[in-house]
């Protein structure tokens, strides 16, 4: 692997953890609108401070390479439930539109997964 194809891997890895780690702080800085709008959906309190943790943690594992693989699968599962959980009113269009980003997302963390694995995009 050259030097340049890994500095492009690296910067499309930021790329696409960064808004989970920008979300992450929004959420704690803006916790009482947060936990708000979790509970109009009928949920526990709880996994708002869960969702903040993986918004915050699981990006730096998945960029310093610490349980890169196990961080790439929970930003994959994280994607597609925060979908089903809030996005899923899919007669929205701003709903659909945010359903499909998230699982885009998941998608783009598959991806990732396997171009780890298999050196896809390398020299």
């Amino acid at each position: 692997m050259t030097s340049r194809t890994n500095i492009i891997d690296k910067i499309f890895t930021l790329m696409l953890v960064s808004v989970f780690f920008t979300n992450g702080i929004t959420k704690l800085f803006n916790l009482d609108q947060t936990i708000n709008w979790v509970e109009s959906f009928n949920f526990y309190t709880e996994i708002v401070y869960l969702g903040i943790l993986v918004e915050l943690i699981i990006p730096v594992m998945i960029l310093m390479n610490v349980y890169k693989k196990i961080s790439i699968y929970v930003m994959i599962i994280f994607c597609v439930m925060t979908a089903l959980m809030f996005h899923s009113d899919i007669s929205n269009p701003i709903q659909l539109t945010q359903f499909l980003k998230n699982i885009g997302l998941a998608a783009g963390f598959y991806f990732l997964d396997k171009s780890e694995q298999h050196n896809y995009f390398r020299n």
